[in-house]
């Protein structure tokens, strides 16, 4: 067998409803996450729908509807292949 190391640079668009981001407070932050702007929200949020998650599937989502939270677009933007010996 032979080992690959790939590397990518990949960009998405998120799409998230208000409730998303609104649900994010002081008492939310105390027991899950230390986020505090939308952007680390959507960064949160992104990365784990990019992986294959749902929003539903995410501590502190789980009551809100996948439809919420959505990748609108993904794209790779550059690709780099080594063979590991």
């Amino acid at each position: 067998m032979r080992k690959f190391k790939i590397t990518y640079t990949k960009a998405i668009i998120v799409e998230l409803a208000n409730e998303v981001i609104d649900t994010v407070d002081d008492e939310w932050r105390d027991s899950l996450y230390n986020l505090h702007t939308p952007e680390e929200i959507a960064i949160m949020v992104g990365l784990n729908l990019d992986r294959g998650y749902r929003l539903s599937m995410l501590d502190g989502w789980a009551d809100q509807p996948d439809s919420n939270a959505e990748i609108l677009r993904d794209d790779i933007l550059e690709t780099e292949c080594e063979e590991i010996k």
